[in-house]
């Protein structure tokens, strides 16, 4: 099911032009004073989801352009424990390429609020991801998906 519905995204969402921002990879800290999966504990938000971009405006003419995006393995990031425990919610968009093979490569973050946690576990994700192989074209440039981080649970829009 989260391939249909990452391949009807991709396909609906599938790609813009938007400024890049690469920031780096931090680890995945254990929360300190805390034990077992913070995730396990009810989510209690200390602001506002803040508000996301329309991604059908995002979506460039050539962007992503060129063959059918069908998803093997597609798996959503998980909360940040350090996010979900602050009750910290945002989104990020991602920017990636698809390579004949399937392979995910190139992969940015375009856009992100606030960032930091999310970015990195979004990052992680679709560098996880695998495509079946493309038609007709040697790779697709500038794909985008977007993960809402809200309310403790994380969707892709």
């Amino acid at each position: 099911m989260r391939a249909l519905l990452l391949s009807l995204t991709l396909c609906v969402s599938a790609c813009a032009s938007l400024p890049e921002v690469d920031l780096p990879d931090l680890p995945d800290l254990p929360v300190p004073g805390v034990e077992g999966d913070v995730r396990d504990r009810p989510f209690m938000p200390t602001g506002d989801y803040p508000v996301p971009p329309n991604v059908e405006r995002l979506i460039g003419p050539e962007d992503c352009r060129g063959s059918t995006l069908a998803a093997v393995s597609a798996d959503l990031p998980r909360y940040p424990a350090r996010e979900y425990v602050r009750g910290r919610q945002g989104w990020v968009v991602v920017r990636f390429d698809v390579a004949q093979p399937g392979e995910v490569e190139n992969i940015r973050i375009a856009r992100s609020v606030p960032g930091g946690g999310f970015n990195r576990v979004a990052r992680q994700a679709v560098s996880d991801w695998q495509f079946q192989p493309l038609s007709g074209v040697d790779r697709l440039q500038n794909c985008v998906v977007m993960f809402e981080f809200r309310a403790g649970e994380v969707r892709i829009r």
